[in-house]
């Protein structure tokens, strides 16, 4: 079976698993690479992550098949034996405190579960995983409508400010050695444009910190984040690289110069 069609079995699996979630009265937001697919697909594009570079050679990362599900701190604490509950009613078994897996026709699904920070162990009884700058995914997420095959998804997405900071973190905190969280970053703006990702660091009380960050792995060719891109784009000739440094580089001047703009508001975030 290949990776699109297992791909589109785990959203069809997960839309089920929403379903039932939200019967349980939870607030849940999907958070990490997958946000990327399912931002794509909603403006009808495909669901593989890939960037493109200004020749128009198109540099993939691969489909993201783990699910990683945010919980509301409250809801969870409040009604961590539902999700259990929906989780082994969805087929589901757990073989990590946080990690839930079930076999498909096409293969194994993995579902990762997360709480915001600040929160104690009477909050998490599931055992999640406590995820750095959860709540600003969590405090402006965005419901997204898509078909997949003959299924409708309705699924929460976090908003750009909520995605970065999350992926800053993790790249420069949690697991700064990988790649794919740069890529990430940069696959998400030049989906969603410099424009939308600039407005809303710009009225955003986490402007300046993720505006700081972004200007570490992206300010220049030889930045961090510029080189995980690059580490994708292994057969590409030393030319398209280099084009591709630049179309980096550039990209994330235009959002800090949009966002960097005199606004005449400010957030409560």
């Amino acid at each position: 079976m290949n990776d699109a069609a297992h791909f589109e079995a785990i959203l069809t699996q997960l839309g089920r698993l929403l379903i039932d979630l939200k019967l349980t009265g939870v607030d849940v937001v999907l958070i990490g690479g997958q946000v990327i697919s399912i931002e794509a697909m909603a403006a009808g594009r495909p669901g593989v992550i890939a960037v493109e570079t200004p020749t128009g050679v198109v540099v993939p990362r691969g489909y993201s098949m783990e699910p990683d599900l945010l919980f509301d701190v409250e809801d969870a604490g409040a009604r961590g034996e539902a999700i259990v509950d929906a989780l082994r009613a969805n087929g589901f078994s757990r073989i990590r405190p946080y990690r839930w897996l079930k076999t498909l026709d096409t293969g194994d699904m993995l579902v990762d579960l997360f709480v915001p920070p600040d929160l104690d162990a009477a909050q998490n009884p599931g055992g999640f995983t406590v995820l750095p700058r959860g709540d600003l995914a969590l405090s402006r997420a965005t419901a997204r409508h898509l078909r997949v095959g003959t299924s409708a998804i309705d699924i929460k997405v976090p908003d750009p400010v909520g995605f970065l900071a999350m992926k800053i973190e993790a790249k420069e905190r949690l697991r700064p050695q990988q790649t794919k969280d740069s890529f990430d970053i940069y696959a998400y703006v030049a989906l969603k444009g410099p424009s939308t990702v600039g407005k809303a660091l710009r009225t955003s009380r986490e402007g300046d910190t993720l505006r700081a960050a972004l200007r570490r792995l992206f300010g220049e060719p030889k930045a961090p984040g510029v080189s995980d891109v690059l580490s994708y784009a292994g057969t590409l000739e030393t030319t398209e690289k280099e084009l591709l440094a630049r179309a980096v580089v550039d990209l994330f001047d235009e959002v800090n110069r949009i966002s960097a703009a005199t606004s005449g508001t400010v957030s409560e975030r």
